[in-house]
């Protein structure tokens, strides 16, 4: 007979093992269950040309909240954190390297530009002042706004007491910015093209807009507030870190596990799962990490949901357009000649960045794609042998739903965009690849279970962060009686933060 469990989490990727872990350290008896044979999800480290590795799907590790890292003592664990610079790439040969201390990065922005460093000086200043209030929305359970009690009329007071206290003129300069275009709102303050692009970059990135899209200012400053030092090894590190942390709280973790459906009793509440070998599980309580239309659509019966329910799923919007490149290289990489780049950006001006995001419009991939590179540390001594490099892009922007359909054509169709994008910062890139790997958003669903190929799990909209992914389901707690979300679909959204994770465990504690 099989073991009753108090909560079973689906999904085993950075915001499940957070889940689980959190769930357990409050002494309930946990089981995770991962499809995969490995854990990590879109975090997970895998080898994909003999000797290569990547460090997960992802590679953006800024977003880790610190409370989790100090909750879960993870540096006990083998977790690092450092600092880290991000190097910002023109096509006519110039690097930026843009360090997280402001003082080394005005000095290396006013090499090309003394107003612009004057002007950085300014943002960081505008994004210090607003930190601690986008910070307090982003990293507490979102309002309770289905019902208008006075605990739920206090909660909404205090996040407008907040707003107000950040000072009437950031106050009004927040409320002005948040819902411009990002290239408005850095075309007023600064100069140099380049420079406007490699900030903005975060703002657009997996996203179904351009830099001339309203709202996108709001999707930078939430990145801006909310990144902080970068883990030690990528994400990889930080699963492994998740996973002993998981195991140490007493979390049951089995791999290789597909879930066919979560069982609901005569009472129509959560009773366990079913498993694809046949094997049912009991437990009141089931918290999917997985996507909202794979939880609602396909672990539970068509009948088992409300029209309202399948109505909100069905529009809430997960337009993949993300693909992902890994290349082994035969050698150390020099980005626009200077070596030692671990984390860059390309984009060039507001213009080339929104001819990257229009052909997605009509279901193609850019002929010149903006690129979010990531090539691990040397430090990093397993992703490559000595001497050699891995080169790992997200390429903005590839549509899911491509008009010629992806294919092992298409893909080296792709491929080949990629790396004539590289050679305008890597000249001699292409006679030192070794192997390669392409993802299409396609792969990613595939692979990831990632709806239509979204790397956050659903659009970072305006109308979808708050109340994310729909309103009956922004608190984590489901329409039906005992199914819970705790993956990036929920508040406060994709990325690698563990927030998801850790806010839905609270949620579950806090009911229960």
């Amino acid at each position: 007979m099989s073991k009753t469990y108090d909560i079973i989490v689906i999904g085993g990727g950075h915001n499940g093992l957070t889940a689980a872990t959190a769930l357990a350290r409050k002494s309930k008896k946990v089981l995770l269950l991962e499809k995969r044979t490995m854990l990590g999800g879109i975090a997970a480290g895998e080898e994909f040309h003999p000797g290569y590795r990547t460090s997960g799907l992802l590679h953006d590790t800024s977003g880790v909240r610190s409370q989790v890292i100090k909750e879960f003592s993870l540096e006990k664990f083998g977790l690092k954190t450092k600092k880290a610079t991000v190097s910002i790439l023109s096509k006519d040969g110039k690097n930026l390297p843009l360090s997280s201390d402001l003082d080394t990065a005005c000095a290396a922005i006013a090499k090309f530009s003394q107003k612009d460093a004057d002007a950085y000086r300014e943002y960081r200043a505008f994004i210090n002042s607003i930190k601690g209030f986008v910070q307090g929305l982003l990293n507490e359970l979102p309002p309770d706004l289905s019902q208008f009690g006075v605990g739920q009329i206090w909660d909404l007071a205090k996040k407008g007491l907040a707003l107000k206290k950040l000072g009437k003129k950031t106050m009004l300069e927040f409320l002005k910015v948040a819902p411009m275009s990002v290239a408005d709102f850095l075309n007023e303050k600064f100069e140099t093209n380049f420079i406007k692009a490699g900030i903005a970059g975060p703002a657009i990135y997996g996203s179904y807009t351009g830099p001339w899209s309203s709202y996108t200012t709001l999707n930078l400053l939430i990145w801006e507030c909310t990144a902080g030092e970068y883990v030690v090894g990528g994400p990889q590190a930080l699963v492994a870190a998740l996973e002993k942390a998981a195991r140490e709280s007493g979390v049951e973790i089995r791999t290789g596990v597909t879930v066919d459906k979560i069982t609901l009793n005569e009472a129509r509440k959560v009773s366990g799962v079913r498993l694809a070998n046949g094997e049912t599980i009991a437990a009141s309580l089931v918290a999917s990490a997985c996507t909202p239309h794979v939880t609602f659509y396909e672990l539970l019966e068509p009948q088992q949901i409300s029209y309202a329910l399948e109505h909100g799923i069905k529009h809430y919007r997960s337009r993949g357009t993300t693909a992902k490149v890994n290349l082994a290289v035969n050698k150390s990489v020099n980005f626009n000649g200077v070596g030692g780049v671990e984390y860059a950006r390309t984009g060039n001006s507001f213009d080339e960045m929104e001819k990257a995001f229009d052909p997605v419009k009509y279901r193609k991939f850019s002929n010149e794609p903006v690129l979010d590179i990531y090539m691990p540390a040397a430090e990093q001594s397993g992703n490559a042998p000595a001497g050699h490099s891995v080169v790992s892009a997200m390429v903005h922007f590839a549509p899911h739903h491509f008009d010629e359909g992806w294919s092992d054509s298409t893909k080296g169709k792709l491929l080949n965009t990629v790396i004539e994008t590289l050679t305008k910062y890597v000249p001699d890139i292409s006679s030192s690849i070794v192997g390669k790997e392409v993802l299409s958003p396609v792969d990613l669903e595939q692979r990831y279970s990632l709806t239509n190929g979204h790397i956050f799990h659903g659009e970072h909209a305006v109308d979808q962060l708050m109340t994310r992914p729909i309103p009956s389901c922004a608190r984590y707690a489901t329409p039906i009686e005992g199914l819970y979300l705790c993956g990036s679909g929920s508040h406060p959204g994709g990325g690698i933060t563990c927030m998801p994770g850790y806010l839905g465990a609270k949620m579950i504690l806090e009911r229960k």
